[in-house]
């Protein structure tokens, strides 16, 4: 890493340009006045005090009140631990407030629409487990593809049966059956490819009567890229489907 890298790096910490030159430029000089530290670095003497002055607010230099005033710097790792800590607390600050204002601006209307798509299989995964982590009474998860059971779906769905929650898993496929353990809480169904939807359906889950997730591959399933699924929870779109693939699948209730 090069000087320039080194300011870039410490502007993302949240210094200016100039707080991250002065700052350079005081570790190499050890100390120096607002004169030494122009003479070295691409910032104007004009500008080092402002920039000085911010970096002391910081706790990242001291100041000595001499005639010209002098500057010195905390140590590398001093300046690490000051700035990470304030930029963990900016942080949580910040996200702190986006979680309290999560939603407020929706209305009734446009929650009551709400259908999203989710791109990739990773994503697809993760959303699975987490609507599978958000549901309270049922659940049917159904894939023909041993592949999509995978083991962080197979673990949320367990957690989520060791905790009440009616947890079924329907294939056509016995060896997506047969990944589910024959002596633990989830009820695997077998289901008749005459009762598969029409689609190409990679993986479906249903939860609650009123969440469901839906996704299809358009390319071989080991592209990771090529599963897109949409999914909807609370919506009349959702209780809908849900109640329509129910049927379909002719679940035993």
């Amino acid at each position: 890493m090069n000087e320039e890298s080194t300011v870039e790096a410490l502007t993302r910490l949240g210094l200016t340009t100039y707080e991250a030159r002065v700052f350079v430029a005081l570790q190499r000089l050890g100390t120096g006045t607002a004169s030494d530290i122009a003479e070295i670095t691409a910032v104007p003497r004009s500008q080092v005090y402002g920039a000085a002055d911010d970096l002391q607010d910081r706790g990242l230099l001291d100041v000595q009140q001499t005639r010209p005033t002098v500057y010195r710097p905390v140590s590398p790792e001093e300046a690490e631990r000051r700035l990470l800590s304030q930029l963990e607390s900016v942080g949580q600050e910040a996200f702190g407030y986006l979680e309290e204002i999560r939603g407020s601006a929706d209305s009734d209307d446009e929650r009551s629409e709400a259908i999203w798509t989710v791109q990739g299989r990773a994503n697809v995964r993760d959303r699975v487990v987490d609507l599978i982590g958000d549901a309270d009474d049922r659940i049917v998860y159904g894939t023909p593809r041993p592949e999509l059971l995978e083991d962080e779906v197979l673990a949320a769905l367990t957690e989520a049966a060791e905790t009440g929650v009616d947890v079924t898993v329907v294939s056509d496929e016995s060896s997506v059956l047969e990944s589910v353990p024959a002596d633990g809480p989830i009820r695997t169904v077998p289901q008749p490819a005459d009762r598969q939807p029409e689609v190409s359906t990679a993986r479906i889950l249903l939860a609650d009567g009123g969440t469901l997730l839906m996704s299809v591959v358009s390319a071989a399933v080991e592209d990771d890229d090529q599963e897109t699924a949409f999914w909807s929870a609370g919506t009349a779109f959702a209780t809908v489907l849900v109640t329509l693939s129910e049927e379909l699948i002719e679940l035993d209730r």
